[in-house]
């Protein structure tokens, strides 16, 4: 049940705590739930209601009132690995002669991840490629590399991404890159493995080619 409306404290921008610490499984967090969201002065203000949370935790939140909250460690791990597998498969497209694909959008979830690029792949070459970029996987992934994940100001970011960033990034922003190795960034705000080591295995499962468009649909080891 709904206590009076409040509107959340002006502490600062809205900020997602696992950009702190991507492993982190436990955290803090006041209850609120949103009904509004306005933006002033670069900051985030949300307005709501404080509700219970649940069987067994009572009703009527106050104010800067807390509750600890828990991360299921399984599935935040496979999300982290399936996440970075997409990520990987873009390095590996361009180590197996098809840098010509220009990364579009990508999927990375238990119930059919995939990758998605702008550009084709010849029907006849489709199962060379499908095997090329499996065992270019696996090669990365058995050799290792740390992942760097971490908020820059927007000229670092465009040196760790190669020199430029996509143009939807403001100039004005500090985005948060993700950077496999020493293989250029690109900016990216999901969860992700340590080490490169830790996605363990990655499967090419199809790949489809259609109106344009290239879609590389992949798996990984439980």
């Amino acid at each position: 049940m709904a206590t009076e409306a409040a509107p959340a404290r002006p502490a600062g921008p809205t900020r997602l705590v696992y950009f702190d610490d991507m492993w982190a499984l436990r955290s803090a967090a006041t209850v609120l739930a949103v009904q509004d969201v306005r933006a002033k002065d670069g900051v985030v203000f949300h307005y709501g209601r404080f509700e219970g949370a649940g069987e067994g935790c009572g009703h009527g939140f106050k104010e800067g009132e807390s509750v600890s909250l828990e991360v299921d460690a399984e599935r935040r791990s496979l999300n982290s690995r399936l996440h970075s597998a997409g990520h990987l498969l873009d390095i590996c497209v361009g180590n197996v002669g098809l840098s010509h694909l220009e990364p579009g959008k990508g999927y990375h979830f238990p119930d059919g991840p995939f990758v998605e690029y702008k550009g084709v792949i010849p029907p006849e070459q489709i199962q060379d490629k499908k095997n090329e970029l499996e065992r270019e996987a696996k090669r990365l992934i058995s050799e290792g590399a740390k992942v760097l994940a971490s908020i820059f100001p927007y000229e670092e970011a465009a040196k760790l991404c190669g020199g430029s960033l996509p143009s939807y990034i403001s100039k004005d922003s500090t985005p948060r890159i993700v950077k496999f190795g020493e293989y250029p960034g690109g900016p990216c705000g999901g969860t992700h493995v340590a080490d490169v080591s830790i996605i363990n295995s990655l499967k090419v499962t199809n790949i489809r080619v259609k109106k344009g468009l290239t879609k590389v649909s992949y798996s990984i080891s439980p």
